[in-house]
């Protein structure tokens, strides 16, 4: 079901769980972490304590650093129909991506070790009913310059594409696509506004990837303390108030919709609930069984998008 939040009342609408015809299997996780892993951890577990402000610099370093860039292996129609450009943004040259001709904007903006070009299921349907769709690679992803991505700077680069286009009335996200939409509307430009706004597979807070790196190193209080330190200095800002509970009032948004699977490993189900929660006008279409990516590609979730989008009411 559709679950829409106020702040005290849950109301449920008539809408359907979108479910798979093949169900996502469920990972099968090993016993033990990887060598490498394990290594990071112990290093971290041992030497962390010893030299704290060393390791907080490289728990900021893998945190901030893509370990890969993603590739498209094969062309396919809507990647074949993109005109393509290049912005020059905070020292970093940004590949952008762009379909239609409408007056209107929407913009799209990928998830961590993705790209633009991910979410370009999105295309076709929002092209077709009129709309201009834009997407970019933000920095150290795709075919964009740099090595490592700051919430400032993708906050910087939203921001940016969104100026340059003009006229946004809608912006998709994936994942931590939405920490850089949030961040572009709460501190980099406050004075962003869109009528729609969708998450899919979002954390309600930036917290919940730092935390989780944090015990993925196995980083000791100390390392963590730094490292939170470090990070805050980077954004201007501190990490537990960018949650959507606290930036409900600051992010000028008429409507939100937030997509999100019960089978998600990334981030987890009740993170959606989270936001739904606090976040005025927000609807919850909820998935089981399409996990964290298998999402953005589903036929109905990009029509269900489309319609939110398209068809304000």
């Amino acid at each position: 079901m559709v679950f829409i939040y106020n702040k005290n009342m849950i109301m449920t609408a008539n809408l359907n769980i979108i479910i798979p015809e093949r169900k996502l299997r469920k990972p099968v996780k090993p016993k033990h972490p990887a060598l490498p892993l394990r290594l990071m951890q112990l290093a971290f577990g041992s030497l962390g304590r010893v030299f704290p402000r060393l390791f907080s610099n490289i728990a900021l370093k893998f945190f901030s650093t893509p370990r890969k860039k993603a590739r498209h292996k094969v062309s396919d129609k809507i990647l074949e129909q993109a005109q393509i450009s290049d912005i020059l943004i905070g020292g970093n040259m940004l590949k952008v991506y762009e379909w239609g001709k409408g007056n209107k904007t929407v913009l799209l903006v990928h998830g961590w070790e993705s790209r633009g070009t991910g979410l370009r299921s999105f295309v076709p349907n929002l092209v077709k009913a009129g709309y201009r769709v834009v997407a970019f690679d933000a920095p150290g992803h795709g075919d964009s310059g740099g090595t490592r991505l700051y919430l400032k700077d993708y906050g910087n680069a939203v921001s940016a594409i969104y100026h340059k286009y003009g006229n946004v009335e809608g912006i998709i996200c994936h994942s931590f696509g939405g920490a850089g939409v949030a961040y572009a509307m709460s501190q980099t430009d406050p004075k962003m506004s869109i009528k729609s706004l969708v998450l899919v597979g979002v954390p309600s807070a930036i917290s919940y990837p730092v935390y989780n790196a944090l015990r993925t190193m196995n980083a000791p209080p100390a390392v963590r303390k730094y490292f939170i330190e470090g990070l805050e200095k980077l954004a201007g800002v501190e990490i537990e108030k960018m949650t959507f509970e606290k930036l409900n009032k600051k992010m000028k948004v008429e409507r939100t919709l937030v997509v999100h699977d019960k089978q998600d490993e990334q981030v987890k189900f009740e993170e959606a609930e989270n936001i739904v929660k606090y976040w005025e006008n927000a609807k919850l279409q909820v998935t089981d069984g399409f996990g964290h990516f298998r999402l953005i590609k589903s036929k109905q979730v990009v029509e269900r998008v489309a319609d939110f989008i398209i068809n304000p009411t």
